[in-house]
């Protein structure tokens, strides 16, 4: 199957989750309103905490609310795009996983982009649309190739996302827990909305190598600011794509040792 018909199919599927987060007239107002809501409450809780200094372990007031800008700008795009991996475990569960496996498109379609928001993608416009506001009037964006470089490394960042995703999957068949999973992901995730340099170098280098959080979330607003050498760059690609090679390897693995529900 080829790319253009796995688009087709995930747009058809993403409109009928959308419709069902859209069984009341209010409902998907409500959502949206949600988010806006909590962006702002953190908005007002950063100003908060940047009112009584000049810096945050060596960023400006700015950098920090770019840092944070970016962050969600990441979030946002993962959690629309990979929310499938949270109806992954009733599906193994119930044996319609099964019928998935019959289908003709990848094993890990479904279970990855098979619940996709809409909705979610609503309020990435709108903050797309404030971040470049933000980096024009504050000048972050020092060059077009540093424009380019950060649209490569976001594009990085999502392929990390569905490593861990397709890895959370891998677990969920071989153990039938993904829940705790994916919330672990959630809490270390929250870590980066700060320059992750506030933390003791340790920390860093968890978030870093173990649970690459900061190549997520804190990278590609560095490439932005200028502060990554190209050898360190070249390496975050590197780090991208073995993740994501080794999560598939993983769920190869994990789907040779399924059993299904008939079974």
């Amino acid at each position: 199957m080829n790319s253009l018909k796995l688009l087709k199919i995930w747009w058809r599927i993403s409109v009928l989750a959308a419709e069902t987060e859209l069984l009341t007239n209010w409902s998907g107002v409500l959502f949206i309103i949600g988010k806006i809501i909590r962006f702002v409450f953190y908005f007002a809780f950063l100003f908060t905490v940047l009112s009584g200094i000049n810096n945050l372990a060596g960023f400006s007031r700015e950098q920090v609310i770019l840092f944070f800008l970016v962050f969600n700008l990441i979030d946002i795009a993962t959690q629309g795009l990979f929310r499938g991996v949270y109806h992954f475990r009733p599906s193994v569960v119930s044996g319609n996983f099964d019928l998935d496996l019959l289908k003709p498109w990848p094993s890990f379609f479904r279970p990855i982009f098979g619940w996709a928001d809409v909705l979610d993608f609503i309020t990435l416009f709108f903050l797309t649309g404030y971040f470049l506001y933000f980096i024009f009037i504050h000048h972050f964006a020092v060059s077009p190739l540093s424009l380019v470089i950060f649209i490569l490394m976001i594009a990085n960042s999502l392929i990390l996302g569905l490593a861990f995703h397709l890895l959370v999957c891998s677990f969920g068949i071989l153990t039938l827990e993904v829940d705790y999973l994916v919330w672990l992901y959630r809490d270390l995730t929250g870590m980066a909305r700060f320059p992750t340099d506030i933390y003791p170098r340790a920390v860093q280098n968890i978030l870093t190598f173990a649970i690459p959080v900061v190549i997520v979330f804190s990278v590609p607003t560095k490439v932005l600011l200028g502060m990554l050498s190209w050898p360190m760059i070249f390496f975050f690609f590197f780090i991208g794509f073995f993740s994501l090679v080794l999560s598939v390897f993983f769920w190869k693995y994990a789907l040779k040792r399924y059993s299904s529900a008939s079974s």
